[in-house]
């Protein structure tokens, strides 16, 4: 009777610690991995959100820079559009014009080169997300 129980037990222990194993081998390591995969995903997601705000707001900047004049013009103000009238006959409001785009085209260049420093930290950043992900995969397989 002793050593059917003693069997009993040992088989009983035997098999919880196969499904010990298979449980720490397979569900840590895909907890782990999914959340290394949803890490990454965000990353990628983020800087393509960045990267889509800070075209959206350069070209929203140069839209309401170039309408400002023709909303001036057009406002309706006596006064405003007298001055924006005699500004526009001495060549003033077109010399502001050429002077945004000008100041805009410094400012955007300016903004991409900051992009170009952004992207090179953001592709160390992913890269390094990629090489976990893989690291814990490898360790997952084997």
């Amino acid at each position: 009777m002793l050593a059917t129980l003693l069997g009993i037990f040992a088989g009983v222990g035997i098999v919880i610690k196969f499904i010990k194993s298979i449980l720490v081998k397979y569900l840590v390591h895909s907890v782990i991995i999914s959340a290394q995969f949803a890490i990454t995903a965000s990353t990628i997601v983020f800087v393509g959100l960045f990267y889509t705000f800070t075209i959206t707001a350069l070209v929203s900047l140069y839209n309401m820079g170039i309408d400002i004049f023709d909303y001036a013009t057009n406002a309706g103000l006596p006064g405003v559009s007298c001055l924006f009238g005699l500004m526009d006959c001495v060549g003033l409001s077109a010399a502001m014009q050429i002077g945004f785009s000008m100041m805009y085209s410094a400012l955007s260049t300016i903004v991409i080169f900051h992009l170009f420093k952004f992207t090179f930290s953001a592709m160390r950043i992913i890269m390094n997300e990629v090489f976990k992900l893989g690291v814990l995969i490898g360790q997952a397989l084997n």
